[in-house]
């Protein structure tokens, strides 16, 4: 359940920032290349947010929650470029391993952050 709730945080903040950036991109305010620059950041952001959450939750052994909430996205995002796209290049296998660094290096000072209280 956990994962869940995180993900919607997510796939909730990620849909509206797209349609911002996506109405500045209309009104010509920001370039392409912009948008998706600040698409990205928001989204690893996000990422390591959501791992520092699910960081705080866990006793020990914090990696482990990063990993398995970089894995459920990687896992989501996969089957989706699979269905729409049908390749996978070495720019989404690096993306990929950037997921999954995020989140488990969230869930690692969420950890410890929690420690220090």
């Amino acid at each position: 359940m956990k994962y869940i709730n995180e993900l919607i945080k997510i796939i909730v903040v990620c849909i509206i920032s797209i349609l911002i950036l996506s109405l500045l991109s209309y009104f010509n305010i920001i370039n392409e290349n912009t948008h998706n620059i600040i698409e990205k950041i928001i989204l690893f952001i996000m990422l390591f947010i959501s791992g520092l959450n699910l960081g705080k939750l866990k006793e020990k052994k914090g990696y482990m929650e990063g990993i398995i909430f970089g894995g459920i996205i990687i896992g989501l995002l996969l089957l989706l470029r699979l269905i729409f796209i049908n390749k996978i290049n070495l720019s989404n296998i690096i993306y990929y391993l950037l997921i999954i660094a995020l989140t488990t290096t969230g869930s690692i000072f969420g950890i410890n952050k929690k420690k220090n209280k």
